[in-house]
């Protein structure tokens, strides 16, 4: 029997877990508000959010084995005092990649409509993991000059930070670290201002990467973020600064939850060694409810599509709500928003099938390149 907690804020986990696990075991929720090790004592394995810190307090006089997270980041989890007590964890790296993606698409699509970019411009990409190198692939197959940058890699395609910072766009995809051969903290800052001035910045990894200080001083920068320091107390200086601007939202597709759910459901099941067999299930994608004829329209005028992006994520509509926000009540209106981003599909959950039928010229293919990169 294993004893399983959950944070109930984890979407359909319940669900995920009688989908992997091929052995007995008990279930219940818990609060990450309020959760303390005295809940957990009984505990085999623990699934968590970001929202909940998991260290040697909550797990000391436990029996907690295993610790996994329904997130792509790591930082909430003292992976040091994990090891050291040989609890077995795991997190979902790229479960929302696609959402994010979504996001700097739909980002883009805003500048377009707003005549502040276009397909001849370049982009450059600070990352080149689960989100990077997918974004890559899309932007190139739009026609875009992409560039990116790892200094973790030695992929012939990439380049040097300089290199991405000569693009018109540059979009940050890189973990938070402030320690180690190359730390991200404070990436992008002062000593950058001539590099990024009259260009554009996509923040979706987290606000200490850039300098705020950088954004405040350059009056030529154009600046979109989805990532604040002090979170949910950001600068209300850098939210007015700021083209665009959201309260943490990027990877908050349907998908980008589920897929974190289904991720630690199976690692779950591994770790324990009771993982069914034959519990891959095939993925079907479905009909763009929308209308096509936006799409072609869009590819047709300014070859890219706004539409596919837009439709289901409306980041001016967004902005301009989060940016309306009073200073005073910024903590209690961040957690709002967030917790009521409206329920929204990645571009990939759909078939653009009946496409080629409205436009000779479109490639379908094309769209099918956008879905498995």
């Amino acid at each position: 029997m294993i004893n399983i907690a959950a944070d109930s804020q984890i979407p359909q986990i319940e669900n995920r877990l009688g989908e992997f696990l091929d052995v007995d075991y008990s279930f219940k929720y818990f609060d990450s508000n309020s959760v303390s090790a005295s809940d957990l004592k009984n505990i085999d394995a623990l699934l968590v959010r970001s929202t909940l810190f998991v260290n040697q307090r909550l797990c000391e006089g436990t029996r907690i084995s295993y610790v996994a997270s329904a997130t792509a980041g790591i930082n909430h989890l003292d992976i040091n005092y994990l090891d050291s007590q040989n609890i077995f964890w795991s997190h979902a790296p790229g479960c929302n990649a696609f959402s994010v993606i979504h996001y700097v698409m739909a980002a883009i699509g805003e500048l377009i409509k707003d005549n502040l970019f276009n397909i001849k411009k370049s982009i450059g990409i600070v990352g080149y993991g689960n989100i990077g190198r997918r974004l890559y692939k899309i932007l190139k197959a739009l026609n875009f000059e992409v560039y990116a940058c790892d200094p973790f890699l030695s992929h012939p395609e990439l380049v040097d930070l300089d290199r991405v910072l000569e693009c018109d766009l540059i979009t940050i995809h890189v973990p938070l670290s402030e320690k180690g051969k190359h730390p991200t903290s404070n990436l992008i800052n002062e000593s950058h201002t001539k590099q990024v001035s009259k260009k554009i910045l996509i923040n979706t990894s987290r606000g200490e990467i850039i300098s705020e200080a950088l954004i405040l001083q350059s009056d030529d920068l154009i600046y979109i973020s989805d990532v604040w320091i002090n979170e949910p107390t950001p600068s209300a200086k850098i939210i007015k600064k700021s083209y665009i601007a959201t309260p943490h939202i990027a990877g908050y597709s349907i998908e980008g939850k589920l897929n974190g759910s289904k991720i630690i459901a199976a690692d779950c099941a591994k770790t324990f060694e009771c993982l069914k067999p034959n519990s891959a299930q095939s993925k079907k994608f479905a009909d763009w409810p929308y209308g096509l004829k936006n799409i072609v329209k869009d590819m047709r005028e300014i070859s890219f599509p706004v539409s596919l992006f837009h439709q289901e994520l409306d980041l001016k509509l967004i902005s301009d709500a989060f940016k309306s926000l009073p200073s005073r009540d910024l903590d209690k209106g961040f957690r709002l928003q967030r917790a009521n981003h409206p329920p929204r599909h990645d571009f990939n959950f759909y078939s653009f099938e009946g496409m080629s039928k409205l436009e000779g010229e479109i490639d379908v293919n094309f769209f099918n390149k956008l879905r498995r990169a």
